[in-house]
């Protein structure tokens, strides 16, 4: 059958999420400039006029006209895709997603379908973590960007073809867009999030309320100790479940406060996101994908973890333990101390250099395994 692709770049992509544009953006690069696909095709929630990276885009509908209709367009163009291409994100917990990503790889080539620089679990049932084990059999090559996904991938799926890779952010710097800021930095930047305690997005309000003052102590803090202005970053913009909730509340509080603080919105192009984060002191961030593009800006970051996958890229990079931050026992002081101590004489760098994480990105692309022939000495200078 002929087929009109070379890929269908599948994640959750368009959803108003820094992250997740990161993702797509590094995927389609690395689709058509190490892979050698010249027609793509990306799934995009949403606004879809926009830079991706990829030649084609197929609009999916937040509302759908009739039950079915996203997931009857991705069979559509699975059929006319030769491979499907799973790029980054936490995307293997769920039974039904699971199933939909197995179906799309059924309908173009399983043993061609790549899944690279993902996250596996924790899963939202005992049925997902079987449908998952059949994914791992079925596709041809999947990279897992932490050591704890590798883990579950192994006890669940040992004969799979599953390697320990990294996250596809790094990519961004291949990007010729690119220009890291060249002033003087200033000013600290946070990138915060409401947690969600199900899979509705629903949050503990109370926790939240408690999480809202502590943040507006720690900005007063630091603004304090450094003088530095603070900016409150919008790495997700959607309208119900985006940052701009726990922004605003912080920003009410701080009116009185006289603390020059402004609110970045979200911006849906990665590299441009990336641009300005090169442009600060430092960064604290809830945000997994706050942190790592800091990280990639040269940009000093302490990471407040709320998550597994926080932690992990911390020990991924190599992060200095004092800025490895547990957010259920949040230690303001502790913080405060180290922006002070990092902005009046030095921050502490990660043991893992820019340079060898992009080399570690790269190899979701590259395998020893002779059906997936794909790394084409691509430069990392």
């Amino acid at each position: 059958m002929f087929k009109k692709y070379d890929a269908y770049l599948v994640g959750y992509y368009g959803m108003q999420n820094s992250g997740d544009d990161a993702l797509m953006y590094a995927t389609a690069w690395a689709a058509k400039n190490i892979l050698g696909c010249n027609n793509t095709k990306v799934g995009l929630y949403g606004d879809y006029a926009r830079e991706t990276q990829s030649d084609n885009q197929l609009p999916l509908k937040f509302t759908q006209q009739f039950p079915g209709q996203n997931r009857l367009l991705h069979y559509k163009t699975a059929i006319q895709s030769k491979r499907i291409i799973f790029g980054g994100g936490s995307v293997l917990h769920s039974e039904s997603d699971i199933n939909l990503k197995r179906q799309l790889m059924s309908l173009a080539n399983q043993k061609k379908s790549l899944a690279v620089g993902i996250g596996i679990g924790p899963f939202n049932s005992v049925m997902a973590e079987k449908s998952c084990a059949k994914f791992l059999n079925e596709c041809g090559y999947v990279g897992v960007r932490d050591n704890a996904s590798l883990a579950i991938a192994r006890n669940i799926a040992p004969h799979a073809n599953v390697h320990k890779t990294f996250d596809l952010a790094p990519l961004l710097l291949c990007s010729k867009q690119y220009k890291p800021s060249n002033r003087e930095r200033q000013g600290i930047a946070l990138t915060l999030c409401s947690v969600a305690i199900d899979a509705m997005g629903n949050t503990d309000e109370l926790e939240e309320e408690k999480r809202v003052e502590q943040f507006v102590q720690l900005i007063t803090k630091i603004y304090a100790r450094t003088g530095e202005p603070i900016t409150l970053i919008e790495f997700n913009g959607h309208n119900v479940l985006g940052d701009w909730k726990i922004n605003n509340n912080i920003i009410t509080r701080l009116l009185d406060k006289y603390i020059p603080v402004s609110i970045k919105k979200y911006d849906p192009n990665p590299i441009a996101l990336l641009n300005k984060l090169s442009g600060y002191k430092a960064i604290v961030s809830m945000r997994l994908h706050g942190s790592i593009l800091g990280y990639l800006a040269n940009t000093p970051v302490l990471s407040i973890n709320y998550h597994s996958k926080c932690k992990g890229w911390c020990d991924e990079v190599g992060m200095p333990e004092d800025y490895k931050i547990d957010l259920f026992n949040l230690n303001i002081e502790k913080i405060v101390s180290q922006i002070a101590l990092g902005v009046s004489t030095t921050f502490q760098q990660p043991t893992l250099s820019i340079n060898n994480a992009l080399k570690n990105s790269l190899s979701n692309w590259s395998t020893q395994n002779e059906q997936f022939k794909f790394y084409r000495n691509y430069s990392t200078v």
